[in-house]
């Protein structure tokens, strides 16, 4: 099984799926069709964006046990990260770790087992978690797909049990001033000073950690004023307006208070807009699922896999906001939307019997 896995996880990679591109997520999903031909299939499509749910008990289901969450779109990428390669015992290519690899043992995984379990099981593929995941996962859970636990092949866990992540918002700042001849500042009102005095507020008090802390964070990830974009832009000229997007990475602790916070430390003359904000995800560590799945790892990788919390969002946080309980869980690899990207083999193997395991011992 684990050569077959791998065989497909290549084909998978070599699909420049990259999240947005509506004929290559076509493409990839054909290609996860070929594979489960067998089993019926609700596909779906959200502004052209396609995803796909199979199901053990026919197309009419909409509650699951258990359902199996995997995306096979990935960020962009060279040319040459679209050719996958083995390398020391690893598999890499872009999409080998986040998640196309994984997903490729979930795929094989419904195919050997849902004809023989007696409790609705689903696998869930989409296109577009790279994006946020509101019209794969979202829509289908719009149109009423639940599951009493969730199981992301999401990459980062490294087979730990991620059963809680930070949330994610996004905020643009934005900053008005008065044009004036730069030789002349106190013609004018430069909408850099407003705007760099909030973006120091604000990062005194969410200061950038220097190492690795569970905590919300603030990331300055764009800056502009207006007209930066054209070839005729002035550079003796005081600017009038100035924008930045904060990517903002909140605990759950903090869900009903981070815009009320950010907003308190705007200074005059800037205003906030939210542009992005989602619910954590959150399940109990304590949670019955967990527990199993920790009992029957544990002798397959001769340790006992340990329960975290992760800094990046996964759609499992759309199921969270709807009250359905889930993970991420994924195999071993490392460099995800980096060059280099990989994922371990044998790891891969391992993984597929954890949750093969896992199924098989639930009634």
């Amino acid at each position: 099984m684990n050569n077959q896995i791998l065989t497909l996880a290549k084909d998978l990679i070599a699909i420049p799926s990259v999240s947005g591109e509506i004929e290559e997520s076509v493409a990839i999903l054909e290609l996860a069709k070929k594979q489960l031909a067998e089993y019926p299939f609700t596909p779906f499509a959200s502004n052209s964006i396609p995803s796909l749910l199979y199901s053990n008990k026919g197309k009419d289901i909409k509650d699951f046990k258990i359902i199996l969450n995997t995306h096979l779109d990935v960020v962009p990428a060279d040319e040459q990260q679209f050719h996958p390669f083995e390398r020391d015992g690893k598999l890499l290519g872009r999409g080998s770790y986040d998640t196309k690899a994984a997903g490729a043992a979930m795929i094989f995984l419904f195919k050997e087992l849902a004809h023989t379990l007696a409790y609705p099981l689903a696998l869930q593929i989409t296109t577009d978690e790279e994006m946020g995941g509101e019209n794969g996962t979202g829509y289908q859970i719009e149109r009423g797909i639940r599951g009493d636990f969730v199981i992301a092949s999401e990459c980062g866990s490294n087979f730990s049990i991620v059963h809680e992540a930070k949330s994610r918002l996004v905020v643009k700042l934005i900053a008005n001033g008065k044009t004036s001849h730069s030789a002349y500042p106190w013609l004018g009102e430069n909408a850099i000073w407003k705007l760099q005095q909030t973006i120091h507020s604000i990062l005194q008090h969410y200061p950038p950690p220097a190492e690795e802390a569970y905590r919300t964070t603030v990331n300055i990830t764009r800056m502009q004023t207006q007209g930066e974009e054209k070839s005729e832009v002035a550079y003796n000229r005081t600017p009038d307006y100035c924008e930045a997007l904060l990517d903002v990475r909140y605990v759950p602790a903090e869900k009903d208070l981070i815009v009320a916070q950010l907003q308190s430390l705007l200074t005059e003359g800037v205003e906030m807009q939210i542009l992005h904000n989602t619910v954590p995800h959150q399940t109990d560590a304590n949670n019955s699922y967990i527990k199993i799945l920790q009992e029957v790892g544990a002798p397959i990788l001769r340790k006992k896999l340990p329960v975290i919390k992760q800094h990046a969002t996964s759609d499992v946080r759309l199921y969270s906001a709807v009250g359905c309980d889930g993970i991420e869980f994924g195999p071993i690899g490392k460099n995800q939307h980096a060059e280099e990207e990989w994922v371990d083999i044998k790891s891969l193997e391992q993984y597929y019997h954890i949750l093969k395991t896992f199924l098989l011992s639930l009634k």
